[in-house]
């Protein structure tokens, strides 16, 4: 980013023209005030504008140099310099696109979503390889306390995975500047997808398989709540909890 405005410049700019290094200063006048002028208000950061404004500035004088190498007077060279630039509003438009082009992926997304879908495709994804390459799963039999008995599928070494899930979510939330709230929902994204898959599925599955006690479909509910939310979210806030700090202000 702190290239692009004269990058954009140099586009700008009608012609091409040489470094010149034997020549003495241009003798182009204070070019702060007039990009100010041609440009507008560009309604960044002082600072930021302060350095847009040079940068441009320092190119404006390389072309008028050059125009002088080649016999233009210093005059004549600094208007022509000021002219390449064929529509100084576009110019303005492009910089501010620029410079906003990162504001497009904002705080939250930087520090919540990316990092919360990299733990929830890492966690899937670990999933699928263990299921394919790894030990076969042990089914555990539940009594709710009537006739009907639940299998649920109980995989051990999916669980012993996910502290490195949430240690990877947690750090990447750190980093982009999230705060420990975003930290902790980032690394706990894989068990809170799958609440939500539960949260949707059981008004669903009353309402077909209403011959089933409605007591019985809650108890079953519940073991599945158990075992693939309560139960990953342990390893996740293990693996996370060596990165949940404050992040570090930026200079």
């Amino acid at each position: 980013m702190a290239v692009a405005a004269g990058t954009i410049a140099k586009k700008r700019f009608c012609g091409s023209f040489k470094v010149v290094t034997a020549l003495p200063e241009s003798q182009m006048p204070d070019h702060r005030g007039l990009l100010k002028k041609c440009l507008g208000e560009l309604g960044l950061a002082p600072r930021r504008e302060e350095e847009i404004l040079l940068e441009l500035g320092d190119h404006l004088e390389d072309h008028a140099a050059a125009l002088e190498a080649n016999g233009v007077t210093s005059n004549a060279a600094a208007q022509e310099a000021l002219d390449s630039v064929s529509n100084w509003p576009e110019l303005r438009e492009e910089i501010l696109a620029v410079e906003t082009e990162e504001g497009i992926m904002n705080y939250r997304t930087k520090a919540l979503w990316l990092p919360a879908l990299c733990a929830l495709t890492l966690s899937n994804v670990l999933l699928a390889l263990i299921q394919v390459f790894g030990p076969a799963p042990h089914f555990y039999l539940f009594h709710t306390g009537k006739s009907m008995e639940i299998f649920c599928a109980f995989i051990a070494p999916w669980l012993i995975t996910q502290p490195m899930v949430g240690a990877v979510a947690a750090y990447w939330s750190r980093r982009a500047g999230g705060t420990v709230r975003y930290q902790l929902l980032a690394a706990l994204a894989p068990a809170i997808a799958l609440l939500g898959l539960f949260l949707l599925i059981l008004p669903a599955a009353i309402m077909v398989a209403n011959h089933f006690a409605h007591n019985i479909q809650l108890k079953a509910f519940s073991v599945l709540i158990v075992t693939w939310v309560l139960l990953p979210a342990i390893p996740l806030l293990i693996g996370a909890a060596p990165f949940l700090r404050k992040p570090q202000p930026q200079s």
